[in-house]
């Protein structure tokens, strides 16, 4: 079930729901608009390959910017951006993340994004430029749509972003993979 403005305001004066600030244009019809804040990550490096699997931390591939204001997002490129809104999610409700359609239609994008039940913090969000052409974002301009569901039953994110404050780099994968790693030879000895 999407929840309205209405059932989104009820969750924030109850306390139950948490939005960090909250602007008079932040709550919509059927979520919450949320705005650019002052840091952005960009890659450091081009054409260096970036294996995953054999890193804890993607930190050191990333060039993390204190914004003047604007942004600039290359053609063809992408930047993590953060949300100037810290938010807390109760553990029964989930959000969907959608770029606000006025960028889409510049040639903008967002991969789909989950933000999982129980989740605190900024929350960081890969924009994809797909133009031919240098995009200039504002800090503070509303950029991202989060929609919110009830979820059947209760969970609670405990993963690495909890808490995070400002733009985030990925994790490495190294444990992911070697997990990977340990189901594939265990398949090739069951066949």
């Amino acid at each position: 079930m999407i929840l309205a403005r209405s059932e989104i305001e009820r969750l924030i004066e109850e306390g139950k729901l948490r939005i960090e600030p909250v602007f008079d244009d932040s709550i919509r019809e059927n979520g919450i608009d949320l705005r650019i804040g002052n840091e952005y990550a960009i890659y450091a490096y081009e054409n260096t390959p970036i294996d995953p699997c054999s890193i804890d931390d993607a930190v050191e591939y990333f060039r993390i910017v204190k914004c003047d204001g604007k942004i600039v997002i290359p053609p063809r490129n992408f930047v993590l951006l953060t949300t100037i809104e810290y938010v807390k999610l109760p553990d029964n409700i989930i959000g969907l993340c959608n770029l606000r359609s006025t960028l889409a239609r510049y040639g903008l994008s967002i991969p789909p994004t989950v933000v999982d039940a129980g989740f605190e913090g900024t929350l960081t969000i890969e924009v994809v430029n797909n133009s031919p052409n240098p995009i200039v974002l504002r800090t503070g301009m509303r950029f991202l749509h989060l929609v919110l569901l009830k979820c059947e039953g209760q969970a609670r994110y405990l993963g690495k972003y909890l808490g995070q404050r400002g733009v985030r780099p990925p994790k490495g994968l190294r444990d992911e993979c070697h997990k990977a790693e340990e189901i594939m030879r265990k398949l090739g000895e069951l066949r």
